[in-house]
């Protein structure tokens, strides 16, 4: 099963077990397989909100709707895309929401500027306008030769991820949960979600920029870059368990500004 189906299998068996607890929001869908947006949102209890002392409810708490990024391992993808020569190397691909959104975190990680600086000094002879195709194979084996294998790009930096997060948080989204590692918040944590022990994105991962030559279809080669995970730190919490799902339900129950389900299953429960 490729990394893609199980991405899409994993976000819809979390997308129905916080669906059968209450804590996504009405009117949430998350995207179609394949699709691009918000893979998850959650309604939490705020535990960095403090309950006023003169107020009436002191046990009940403050809830906010948060993004979640949602990935299956931490071999998978966080941006991927074509790359061609014009004047310069570019980013480049099909121009549809998802292609989009690939380039555009591939672009804020700073892809462009590595590749324009490690292959500073080479030309390709497939370019843009020329495809693989329309090279003579002395050509095609030329760029078999410096730009695959050794002379691929293999670029790792933890600036990698600052930039990733800094990209997931333009987007309202300042979780990720990768099932295979856990919960982290991207160097900001609206809810508190590290009262439970979840960690830091940033401080936790460094990641790699590849870029190559390679195989597309049967007679083809285009350069491709993705920007993947090198190293990663677990967390100690995961959506996944199911006792922290529980948790999370109980306390979002509580606040004050618990959505409609929330509120009847307190006042079913008689809390």
């Amino acid at each position: 099963m490729s990394t893609n189906n199980e991405g899409d299998i994993y976000e819809a068996r979390i997308y129905k077990q916080y669906q059968q607890l209450k804590l996504v929001p009405a009117g949430f869908a998350p995207p179609k397989p394949g699709g691009h947006g918000i893979d998850c949102k959650l309604f939490l209890n705020n535990y960095n909100y403090m309950t006023p002392m003169n107020s009436k409810e002191k046990n009940r708490g403050q809830g906010s709707i948060v993004g979640i990024e949602l990935k299956f391992n931490e071999k998978a993808d966080f941006g991927q895309s074509g790359v061609q020569y014009g004047t310069n190397w570019e980013l480049h691909g099909k121009n549809d929401d998802v292609s989009r959104e690939k380039r555009a975190l591939l672009k804020a990680a700073g892809a462009e500027q590595v590749i324009r600086r490690m292959w500073a000094s080479k030309i390709p002879n497939i370019k843009k306008g020329i495809s693989s195709t329309k090279v003579s194979e002395k050509g095609r084996q030329e760029d078999k030769n410096r730009f695959s294998g050794k002379g691929e790009i293999d670029y790792s930096s933890n600036v990698f991820s600052t930039l990733c997060a800094k990209y997931y948080l333009s987007k309202q989204c300042p979780y990720i949960n990768i099932s295979s590692h856990g919960l982290y918040h991207f160097g900001t944590d609206p809810v508190g979600l590290s009262k439970f022990g979840v960690k830091n994105f940033v401080t936790s991962t460094d990641m790699r920029l590849r870029v190559r030559l390679k195989p597309s279809g049967t007679k083809s080669l285009t350069f491709n870059a993705s920007l993947k995970i090198n190293n990663i730190t677990a967390s100690p919490i995961n959506l996944n368990d199911t006792y922290f799902a529980d948790q999370l339900q109980e306390d979002a129950m509580m606040c004050r500004n618990a959505p409609s389900d929330l509120a009847l299953l307190r006042s079913i429960l008689g809390i």
